[in-house]
């Protein structure tokens, strides 16, 4: 299984592990991706979407061929109204406060692996690196 984003509290973490040890299916690797909060803050600024069809951009690493428009149909882009750094400031805070119990949790079962980085190109292959290696 690949579970992003769950479990988001120790509470969900021991019922998880309960059900999984419970149904004899071991968990063998959490990952958690260390981003730095100006990069998270500065995606969340630079992300527009088109409305009817869900298309997202981001003018820091996947802009638009035209400013403001829709690669496809050239319709406006839009802003969703929760994109703003005040409001993730907010669930960044929560966020922190939520995961390092969490991650904590997962380091004592010794499944946790951290990678830290800014952009996808510098943690994927980190990532493929320990997944390889335990394959082997």
């Amino acid at each position: 299984w690949l579970l992003d984003g769950f479990p988001r509290t120790v509470e969900q973490a021991v019922s998880f592990d309960e059900f999984l040890e419970n149904n004899k299916i071991p968990l063998i690797l959490v990952i958690n991706l260390d981003v730095p909060e100006h990069v998270i803050l500065q995606r969340i600024e630079d992300r527009w979407i088109h409305t009817p069809s869900g298309r997202t951009y981001n003018y820091s690493f996947n802009p638009p061929k035209q400013h403001g428009l829709d690669d496809l149909t050239g319709e406006p882009l839009s802003k969703r109204e929760d994109d703003n750094v005040e409001t993730y400031k907010i669930r960044l805070k929560t966020y922190y406060e939520k995961t390092a119990p969490l991650l904590q949790h997962y380091e004592r079962q010794g499944i946790l692996k951290s990678f830290y980085g800014e952009t996808s190109a510098i943690i994927t292959p980190k990532i493929e690196s320990v997944l390889k290696e335990m394959l082997i």
